[in-house]
């Protein structure tokens, strides 16, 4: 057989290829947050369906499950934190490591990551909605956004219900 100058082809070249194009197709087990990327995080109406979805599913779970009495997800700890990325890392990654939601994640269409954003941005904009509402502030205080704090508003029946539901009042 003449050469054509190339290597011979490996049997495993292939599957090999074809696993790691599958795997980029995936997220990161856990993708680190990026400086700004709860900052800027907008409530959106679309996002907060999954959320929502998500949510009574993971009430659900978490009402049969004892643990969640001890350790409930959603402490003050994560949702008041002075430090929100450390907040988020610690959020997400309890998400991650309970076997339980992953189901409702996956019924939501919605990942741990996007939920931890969501659940802090809502929370946040929550506070800042009380506040501004009471007269406690004149205006949305700085880092939070006042498009999100109209979402909360326009949204405010569904909003307190959900967290309600999550144990978040």
């Amino acid at each position: 057989m003449p050469s054509t100058g190339r290597a011979p082809r490996s049997p495993w070249i292939a599957p090999f290829a074809l696993v790691v194009a599958l795997l980029q197709t995936f997220p990161a087990a856990q993708a680190e947050f990026g400086v700004t990327e709860i900052a800027d995080y907008r409530l959106d109406a679309t996002v907060f369906a999954q959320f929502t979805r998500a949510s009574h599913l993971i009430a659900a779970a978490t009402r049969v499950d004892a643990r969640f009495d001890r350790e409930p997800l959603f402490t003050k700890d994560i949702l008041l934190s002075d430090d929100v990325l450390a907040a988020a890392i610690a959020l997400e990654a309890r998400l991650r490591a309970e076997p339980a939601l992953a189901g409702a994640f996956f019924a939501a269409d919605i990942t741990p990551h996007e939920y931890t954003k969501f659940t802090l941005g809502l929370v946040a904009a929550r506070l800042a909605y009380g506040f501004v509402k009471s007269g406690v502030l004149r205006s949305v205080p700085a880092g939070v956004h006042a498009d999100n704090v109209m979402f909360i508003e326009t949204n405010l029946a569904d909003v307190e219900s959900v967290l309600k539901e999550l144990g978040v009042e």
